[in-house]
């Protein structure tokens, strides 16, 4: 589910492509080496491979910034800001699904184990 939800900020991208006014050739160079890292997050965590979460925080942290940096601008199509935000809570999510529940429920099935343990009876 987190590789699809990945897959979902790529094809964001895509589409904010054709939104986004990009000044110089160094940010769409910028733009297009983050969305080919979208795409080879969506592969990495598909294949589950470990070393994944660290490209995906490298890329909510680069979401962060960038809605940051666009919000403040007020000649940015209101549609780019939406995808760009959009991006960031679904790159959050995909990282919640990923490594934040699974942790979760583990805490959790070891504090049943010492929580539920069979009572003594007196005989």
């Amino acid at each position: 589910m987190s590789s699809k939800l990945i897959l979902l900020t790529f094809l964001i991208g895509i589409v904010n492509l054709f939104f986004y006014d990009y000044m110089s050739t160094q940010e769409t160079i910028i733009f297009l080496s983050i969305l080919s890292m979208r795409y080879l997050l969506f592969i990495l965590i598909k294949r589950r491979f470990e070393f994944s979460k660290y490209l995906l925080i490298i890329i909510i942290l680069r979401s962060i910034h960038r809605l940051y940096v666009v919000m403040g601008e007020a000649e940015v199509n209101p549609v780019a800001k939406i995808n760009l935000l959009l991006q960031a809570v679904i790159s959050i999510l995909a990282f919640a699904i990923l490594y934040i529940i699974p942790k979760l429920k583990e805490w959790i099935n070891e504090r049943r184990k010492y929580v539920s343990a069979t009572p003594v009876s007196n005989l």
